[in-house]
C-alpha cells in the first residue's frame, strides 16, 4: 500500500493518543510564535507580564515602582494596578501571571525603564520599569497550542482521527485563539488550556484529575467555576451517583481556595472577587436587562467583532445544536451548559462597546467548553448533508473566511 498522506496518518498518528496531540500543538506552537507580536503592547499584558516577572523573581505579588500607575490620572488607562494593603499590585487572579513566573525566574532579564503611552489619551504619558515581553509571550504560545491540541483528544473521542485534526485546527486558526489568545499573555491561554484539560478529562471519567484542571482554570478567570460546576452536576445526573459531583467538585474547591487564600493575604479580601472588587459583583445583579442584550448581541453580531461574524462558520451548525444535543454524551452537555452560563456572565458583567475591540475574546473560554457539542453538530447535522454540494462548499467557505479574518487581524495588530 502506497504511503500517501491519510495512510501515514491512520498507521503513525491516530493510533497513539500522544503522536495525536504533537500533530496538533508542534507545527501550531510554530504558526503561533511565527505570528504573535512579542511585545508590551497591550496594556492588560503588560500587567500580566509585570507580575509575573515579580512572582518569579521576588516571590512577591506586590509591584514596587507602579504605585503612580494605581493613582489618577494613570489609574485604568496605563494598566490594571491599585493600591493593597502591602502596595502596588495586579488587579488580575494570578493564575495566567503564575504560569510564565517560574520562565521569568529562569531567565530573568532586566527590568528596563520604558515610556508607555495611551493611543486614547495621547496627554498621559510615563516611565515604567518593563521586563522582556518574550517569555509571557512565549506561555502565551505554548498554552494556546496546547489547549487545542488537548481539543483535538477530545474530538478523537466522539470522532474519527481526521475529522478530530482537522476541527481541531479550525478551532486553532478560525476564532481569536488564533488573533488574541495566542498573540500576548492574557488570561484566555492559561484560562483555555485547563479548561480544554478538564473537559478531556472528564470525557475519560478521570474525575480528580479533571476537578484539579478546573480549579487552575478558577486561579485564572473565576468564573469558570460554572463551568466545572455544570459538568459535574450532568454527569452525576445522568450516572445517578454523587461520585463525579463529589470528585470534581472537592477537587476544582482546591482552585478556588488558593484563590480565596491569595485574595485575602494579598489585596485583604477574603473571597473570589479579588481585585475585581464588587464592580463586575454589581453588575451582575442589577436588574438591567436591555444592556445584557445589547451585550449580548453585540458580542455574538457586531460587525468588526461579533463572534459569530468572525467565525461565519459556527452559524451553519447551529441547526444542529439539537440534534446533536439528543444524541451526544452526557459530558459533553454538562460542559456546554457550563460555557453557555460563563458566556452569559460574561457579557452580562461587562458592557458592549463597538470602540473598544475586546468583546471578540470574551467568548473563548466558552468555545472551548461548548466545542465538544459543536464537533457533534457537525458529525451528527451539516455531515449528512455533505451530499448536498452547496452545503459542501458553503462550510468550507465560512472555514476560510474565519481563518482568512484571523489573519487579518494578525496583520493588523
Amino acid at each position: 500500500m502506497p504511503l500517501t498522506s491519510s495512510v501515514i496518518f491512520e498507521r503513525y498518528i491516530a493510533r497513539s493518543r500522544f503522536r495525536f496531540f504533537l500533530s496538533v500543538f508542534v507545527p501550531l506552537t510554530l504558526l503561533y510564535a511565527a505570528t504573535a507580536s512579542w511585545h508590551l503592547g497591550d496594556f492588560d499584558v503588560l500587567t500580566n507580564a509585570v507580575s509575573a516577572w515579580h512572582l518569579g523573581n521576588t516571590g512577591s505579588p506586590l509591584l514596587p515602582g507602579y504605585e503612580h500607575l494605581a493613582q489618577a490620572p494613570y489609574e485604568g488607562f496605563m494598566g490594571s494596578f491599585m493600591g493593597a494593603p502591602g502596595g502596588t499590585v495586579s488587579k488580575y487572579p494570578p493564575g495566567a501571571a503564575m504560569l510564565a513566573a517560574p520562565l521569568y525566574a529562569l531567565t530573568p532579564g532586566e527590568l528596563v525603564l520604558a515610556d508607555i503611552s495611551n493611543a486614547a489619551r495621547p496627554e498621559i504619558r510615563t516611565a515604567i520599569p518593563l521586563p522582556p515581553a518574550w517569555p509571557s509571550t512565549l506561555v502565551a504560545v505554548l498554552t494556546t497550542a496546547a489547549a487545542m491540541g488537548i481539543l483535538g483528544l477530545t474530538f478523537l473521542m466522539q470522532g474519527s482521527a481526521h475529522q478530530a485534526w482537522f476541527a481541531a485546527w479550525i478551532a486553532a486558526l478560525g476564532t481569536s485563539a488564533w488573533s488574541v489568545a495566542s498573540d500576548a499573555l492574557l488570561m484566555h491561554g492559561p484560562a483555555m488550556l485547563w479548561i480544554a484539560l478538564g473537559v478531556y478529562l472528564s470525557s475519560r471519567q478521570s474525575y480528580r484529575g479533571a476537578g484539579l484542571a478546573f480549579g487552575a482554570a478558577v486561579l485564572t478567570r473565576p468564573h469558570t467555576a460554572v463551568i466545572p460546576a455544570a459538568l459535574g452536576l450532568g454527569m452525576g445526573a445522568s450516572q445517578r451517583s454523587l461520585h463525579p459531583v463529589l470528585r470534581i467538585g472537592l477537587a476544582s474547591s482546591l482552585g478556588v481556595l488558593i484563590l480565596v487564600l491569595y485574595n485575602g493575604l494579598t489585596f485583604g479580601q477574603w473571597s473570589i472577587l479579588g481585585g475585581y472588587g464588587r464592580v463586575f459583583a454589581n453588575k451582575l445583579v442589577a436588574p438591567e436587562a436591555l444592556g445584557f442584550l445589547r451585550n449580548l448581541f453585540g458580542g455574538l453580531f457586531d460587525p468588526a467583532q461579533g463572534f459569530l461574524v468572525q467565525s461565519p462558520f459556527l452559524l451553519l451548525l447551529v441547526p444542529g445544536l439539537l440534534p446533536a444535543w439528543r444524541k451526544t454524551d452526557p459530558w459533553v452537555r454538562g460542559a456546554a451548559i457550563g460555557g453557555l452560563v460563563y458566556l452569559l456572565l460574561q457579557f452580562k458583567m461587562n458592557r458592549y462597546n463597538p470602540a473598544n475591540a475586546t468583546l471578540y475574546r470574551y467568548p473563548l473560554e466558552a468555545l472551548i467548553a461548548s466545542a465538544p457539542l459543536w464537533f457533534a453538530a457537525y458529525l451528527y447535522w451539516l455531515r449528512g448533508l455533505w451530499g448536498r454540494p452547496h452545503w459542501r462548499l458553503m462550510f468550507k467557505l465560512t472555514v476560510l473566511m474565519a481563518v482568512g479574518l484571523q489573519g487579518i487581524a494578525i496583520w493588523l495588530l
